[in-house]
């Protein structure tokens, strides 16, 4: 089983490389007014894209979040607390237990469902081999489902658990202090985990590596859905 795992790996830095700028780009906006966020847990939202998402709502766009598990009747109020610190006006809540997602057939049809009726023009999601099965199993399901939604998006692939290869960055520098605020309503997580530190400390490393003097970024894999489904198609198969 570690074979197959690193011989994954190893077809996901062939197959990316093409997509990877030694200098990552600065997007000052998001291109695009509706954005679904897949959320495999209550709190992917605000560590991996936070930032953005408050960016492009203040600049006149609109975001929903789905979230795609259910752990605790408190960590969904929580949840409603944090996407309002985002700005975020409307939750999905799929209910799914934690570590069900993989090849759960009801939960790709919660996903048909849901990209059918919001049709968004650009989805954020965990990145292929963020390091957890659920994160996982939110882009495997696009591969799934491909066939049963239109694909005419843009995928803005963040990290939560694992580091990335980005190729686009967003300084969010002016957006860090309700980022935080939003994590620091997950009372729950922050416990036994300090989130907030942990974000920060990669935002910063980001934004200065970008630019002396950038306070906080937030780095993304981007691609077409098409690419970015064609990519799972080659490492997994």
């Amino acid at each position: 089983m570690k074979y197959l795992r690193y011989k994954h790996l190893f077809r996901m830095y062939e197959y990316i490389q093409p997509y990877i700028n030694y200098s990552i780009p600065i997007e000052e906006s998001l291109q695009g007014a509706k954005v679904l966020v897949l959320a495999p847990h209550q709190d992917d939202e605000a560590i991996g894209c936070g930032g953005t998402i408050i960016k492009h709502i203040k600049a006149g766009g609109i975001a929903e979040v789905a979230f795609c598990t259910h752990e605790s009747p408190e960590r969904m109020r929580e949840s409603e607390k944090a996407t309002s610190a985002l700005g975020v006006k409307r939750n999905h809540f799929l209910q799914f237990p934690i570590r069900t997602l993989d090849s759960n057939k009801q939960f790709e049809e919660s996903l048909v469902f849901l990209f059918n009726a919001i049709k968004p023009e650009l989805v954020f999601l965990p990145f292929w081999f963020d390091k957890h099965e659920d994160h996982r199993a939110v882009s495997k399901a696009l591969i799934k489902i491909k066939k049963k939604i239109s694909t005419d998006f843009m995928i803005y692939a963040y990290s939560v658990w694992s580091p990335l290869n980005p190729n686009v960055l967003h300084d969010i520098s002016k957006e860090w202090e309700l980022k935080k605020k939003a994590i620091e309503c997950y009372k729950t997580q922050t416990a036994s985990r300090d989130y907030v530190r942990i974000a920060q400390g990669l935002n910063q490393y980001w934004g200065e590596i970008k630019r002396p003097g950038m306070q906080y970024a937030e780095t993304f894999f981007k691609a077409t859905a098409t690419e970015y489904i064609s990519l799972g198609k080659k490492i997994f198969r």
